[in-house]
């Protein structure tokens, strides 16, 4: 069994608790590295990466910016666990795992090799979500929105803010403002929570307290 080696972005990039040891019994060797801004991070012998899409969006694309430009052949995968919101600007920066949740040390092992093999790995939930969505946006009562203003919904649904939104589909912030209202009187809905319920009852956010 030959070894990978699974860079952890250490605190400040990202807080992800496992076993290190638990993994190295299944031939992965976990490497931490702390962030230091004077000096380059050594990506080159990293097999895969594992970010906490918890952290700082835009801190997370550049750093998998930064890996690719030194490791072109380097895999990451990125662990979602509170919010689905971002699952598809990763996929486009390249990411090819995606985890609602850090399973055991074994099956978490048998993703990063599948991973590093070159397939890809969606958790059922977050592929379901994604699924869902396409499939919903043609579907009434969604088909009154434009895409854009489907894919604000969606994003309001996940708790973004109107910044967040305009920066991950890059438009304006007035634009976003803009589909908001729109979204509101299409859909005859008053505020962020009614939002968030009615694309809870649709499947389209995974959300377990609404």
């Amino acid at each position: 069994m030959s070894v990978i080696r699974l860079l952890l972005p250490a605190q400040g990039f990202a807080e992800i608790s496992l076993k290190p040891e638990e993994l190295e019994k299944q031939g992965i060797v976990v490497i931490t590295t702390e962030p230091n801004p004077t000096e380059p991070m050594n990506f080159a012998a990293m097999d895969i990466v594992l970010i906490d899409g918890d952290a700082a969006l835009q801190d997370n694309l550049a750093l998998i910016d930064q890996i690719k430009a030194i490791a072109p052949s380097s895999k990451f995968m990125v662990l979602l666990r509170h919010s689905s919101a971002h699952a598809v600007t990763y996929m486009q920066a390249g990411v090819t795992g995606l985890l609602a949740a850090l399973p055991d040390a074994v099956k978490l092992a048998e993703i990063i090799r599948k991973i590093v093999q070159g397939h890809y790995y969606l958790d059922q939930d977050i592929a379901q979500l994604l699924a869902m969505r396409q499939i919903k946006k043609q579907l009434d009562p969604f088909i009154s929105l434009s895409s854009r203003e489907f894919d604000v919904f969606c994003l309001l649904a996940e708790g973004c803010s109107l910044q967040t939104i305009a920066t991950q589909l890059a438009i304006s912030s007035k634009t976003v403002s803009n589909c908001q209202t729109q979204i509101k009187l299409k859909l005859a809905l008053e505020n962020r929570e009614d939002i968030k319920k009615f694309a809870n009852c649709h499947g389209l956010i995974i959300d377990n307290s609404v």
